[in-house]
C-alpha cells in the first residue's frame, strides 16, 4: 500500500509564533520577547528541544527548552491557522534538520 511521508518546515518566526500561541493557550509561561536565532535538540535529552531567542532591544539572549511533543502541538495549532491541512490519522514528529524545524506528516 503506498504511504505519504510529508515535511512542513518553518521559519524561526513561525516558529516562536506558535510557541508564543500555544502557551498562551495552555496558560503557560510565554516565551521572552525577541526573535529565535537558533534551534536544536538537547544533546543528553533527544525529547527536549533548544531555542535561542534574542531581544535586539533589550540585547540580551535566553535559552528556553521545550518538549519535543509540546513543539509538535505548538507546530500542529499554526498550520490550523494557516490553512494547512494535517489528517487526523496521521502520525506527526518534529525533527530538526541543518537548524530547519520540520513537522514530519506520515500517512
Amino acid at each position: 500500500m503506498p504511504r505519504e511521508d510529508r515535511r512542513i518546515i518553518f521559519s524561526y518566526d513561525e516558529v516562536y509564533k506558535a510557541v508564543y500561541a500555544l502557551s498562551a493557550q495552555k496558560q503557560m509561561p510565554k516565551p521572552p520577547p525577541g526573535a529565535v536565532t537558533k534551534v536544536s535538540e538537547k544533546e543528553s535529552d533527544a525529547t527536549q528541544i533548544v531555542l535561542n531567542l534574542e531581544n535586539p532591544a533589550q540585547k540580551t539572549e535566553e535559552v528556553r527548552e521545550y518538549g519535543r511533543d509540546f513543539l509538535a502541538a505548538a507546530l500542529m495549532v499554526f498550520c490550523r491557522g494557516a490553512g494547512i491541512p494535517l489528517p487526523k490519522s496521521a502520525q506527526k514528529s518534529v525533527m530538526i534538520l541543518d537548524g530547519e524545524v520540520i513537522l514530519r506528516v506520515k500517512i
